[in-house]
């Protein structure tokens, strides 16, 4: 995996065993965003967490404006993407 996007928190994960886990990043839940994640440790490296955020299919032959909504938006820029310029400025 490449080092773009990459960057460093702190995870929380609380599960009984069932659905329905906590999933916190810098202290916000944002398990409402996530489809899964997998969590890689190793004694001589830093634990790694890719996340799998919640994407919607969309099917469309005309030109159509996309919008992404306020929760994924704010976890995707803590994650490091940078919102299109005309969407930067709220």
């Amino acid at each position: 995996m490449s080092k773009h996007g990459t960057r460093t928190g702190n995870l929380r994960i609380v599960s009984t065993g069932g659905p329905g886990a906590q999933v916190e990043l810098d202290g916000e839940n944002i398990a409402n965003a996530l489809t899964g994640l997998t969590l890689r440790m190793g004694v001589d490296r830093m634990p790694t967490a890719t996340l799998d955020l919640v994407v919607y299919d969309l099917g469309a032959e005309a030109e159509v404006r996309f919008e992404v909504p306020d929760e994924c938006r704010e976890l995707l820029v803590r994650l490091g993407w940078t919102p299109p310029a005309e969407e930067a400025t709220p």
